[in-house]
Parts: C-alpha cells; sequence; structure tokens
C-alpha cells in the first residue's frame, strides 16, 4: 500500500553547482551574525550597512558571474579592510570578515536571480 507522493524537498540554501557550500554558508552566516549589530549598537549598523553596501558596489562592478565572485571571495576581506581605511573609526568595532561575507552574500543572490530568470 502506498499513500501520497512525499513532497519535494526544498534546496539548501548551502547548495550551489558553481560554489562550495561551506562558502555559501560562511557568507549567509555573516549577514546573520552582522545585522543584529542594529539591536545592540544602532550607531555602528549604519557604518556596517554602508560598508557592506560599498563593498557590494564594488563587486558588482567586478563580478559579472558566480565563478568570478566565488574568487573574489579570497580577497574580500582585503577590500572591505581598504575601503574601511578611508574611515578608521568606520572599522573600529566591525568584523571585517562578516562585512566582507555579508557584501558576497548580497552579490550571490542577485547573480543566482539573474541566472534563474
Amino acid at each position: 500500500m502506498s499513500g501520497p507522493p512525499a513532497p519535494p524537498v526544498p534546496p539548501s540554501p548551502f547548495s550551489d553547482p558553481e560554489v562550495p557550500g561551506e562558502v555559501l554558508y560562511r557568507w549567509f552566516q555573516a549577514e546573520e551574525r552582522l545585522y543584529p549589530v542594529a539591536m545592540v549598537m544602532p550607531e555602528r549598523y549604519q557604518e556596517a550597512v554602508r560598508l557592506v553596501g560599498r563593498l557590494a558596489e564594488q563587486l558588482r562592478a567586478s563580478c559579472p558571474d558566480i565563478p568570478s565572485l566565488v574568487t573574489a571571495d579570497a580577497e574580500a576581506r582585503d577590500a572591505a579592510q581598504r575601503l574601511a581605511s578611508h574611515d578608521p573609526a568606520m572599522a573600529e568595532d566591525l568584523d571585517l570578515s562578516l562585512v566582507a561575507g555579508a557584501a558576497c552574500s548580497i552579490r550571490y543572490r542577485e547573480l543566482a536571480a539573474q541566472r534563474r530568470g
């Protein structure tokens, strides 16, 4: 006796044939860990969002596809450091690895949406 077919299992958000799973996980975790700063230090949240946005803009200009984004990931923290160095107070309390991961996550979602579209 067989019952109704099992519902399809949604794909893991950490599964993409073009990106190692641990990289996707790190990008998504960076956002989850960075943005709660708003609850604890609202003034730093604005700075963090601004820095993530500036890095995401750079990634948009330099990463036209997912493979180039995966390659850029290795240098994203250094890029965040360079951007933050223009305003040393900006990077004072921020984990720049989280900034880099959050920016990569934003760009990844944009590229993934284009691929599906």
